[in-house]
C-alpha cells in the first residue's frame, strides 16, 4: 500500500474471515505517509448495501452519479418483488456453510422474500451462527439453498456429500420436490455489493420460474440432483 499511496482505502468490519478486518487496516494506515482517508463498509440489509454505493460516491465526489446508480438497482428489486407478488412463498433455507453448517443472513433473508419466498433460520440483518443439522429437519424447507461463502457452484457440487450423506436428508421437502438448489454464493449472496441485486433476481427463477432481469444461467443456478 506504501507503494501505491492510495487516497482513499475502502475496508469492512462485518466478518473477519471473508477480508482483511477494519482495525488491520488502520494499523497499517498509521504508518503510511500521507493523507489516505479510510471508510469501513459494514451493510447488513439491501438497503445498507444500495446505501454503500452513495457513501462511496459522496466520499469520491461523485454522490450524483451514486445515487443515480443507487436508484437503477433499487427499481430492479422492485420489479422483482412485482414479478413474484401474489405468488405462493415457498419456505426456504439459505445455507452459507457447509461444515459447520451456517444460515446465510444479513440481507440473504430479504433477497429470498423479495424474490417471493418465505426465509427460515435466519431473519434480516442477522449475524448468524453456526447451527445443528437438526435445525433444518425441523424447519423442513420447500426450497433449500446451497450457497457457500467464497465457493463457486463447481466446488460446492464437489463437496454435495458433505449434506446429501446427513440422516434424514432424502426426507427433506425440498428434497422430494427436487428444490435444492446450487447458487454462486460469492457472486450474488455472500458478498454486499451491487450484484446482491442480481442475486434476488436469480431467486424470482428458481422460486418461481419468473424472468426478472437477464436470463439465468447454469453458472449461476442449477439444482442439485442425484442427492
Amino acid at each position: 500500500m506504501a507503494a501505491l499511496a492510495p487516497d482513499v482505502i475502502l475496508t469492512q468490519d462485518l466478518c473477519d474471515v471473508c477480508a482483511v478486518s477494519y482495525s488491520a487496516v488502520s494499523g497499517a494506515v498509521r504508518v503510511l505517509e500521507g493523507e489516505a482517508r479510510v471508510l469501513s463498509l459494514e451493510p447488513r440489509t439491501l438497503d445498507d448495501v444500495l446505501d454503500c454505493l452513495v457513501r462511496v460516491g459522496r466520499l469520491l465526489g461523485v454522490e450524483e452519479t451514486a445515487r443515480e446508480g443507487r436508484a437503477g438497482l433499487a427499481a430492479r428489486l422492485a420489479a422483482v418483488r412485482a414479478r413474484t407478488t401474489g405468488l405462493p412463498r415457498p419456505r426456504v433455507v439459505a445455507l452459507e456453510w457447509l461444515d459447520p453448517l451456517w444460515p446465510a443472513g444479513h440481507w440473504v433473508p430479504e433477497q429470498i422474500a423479495c424474490a417471493g419466498g418465505q426465509p427460515l433460520l435466519a431473519s434480516p440483518g442477522e449475524h448468524t451462527g453456526p447451527m445443528e443439522w437438526d435445525a433444518v429437519v425441523a424447519a423442513d424447507p420447500e426450497v433449500l439453498l446451497v450457497l457457500p461463502c467464497g465457493f463457486g457452484p463447481e466446488r460446492t457440487l464437489r463437496e454435495r456429500e458433505v449434506l446429501t450423506g446427513l440422516p434424514g436428508w432424502k426426507d427433506l421437502a425440498a428434497v422430494r420436490r427436487d428444490e435444492v438448489w446450487v447458487l454462486d454464493g460469492p457472486a450474488h449472496f455472500n458478498r454486499p455489493g451491487p450484484r446482491v441485486v442480481r442475486g434476488a433476481e436469480v431467486l424470482a427463477h428458481v422460486l418461481h420460474g419468473e424472468r426478472a432481469g437477464a436470463p439465468v444461467t447454469p453458472g449461476e443456478a442449477r439444482r442439485l440432483t442425484g442427492g
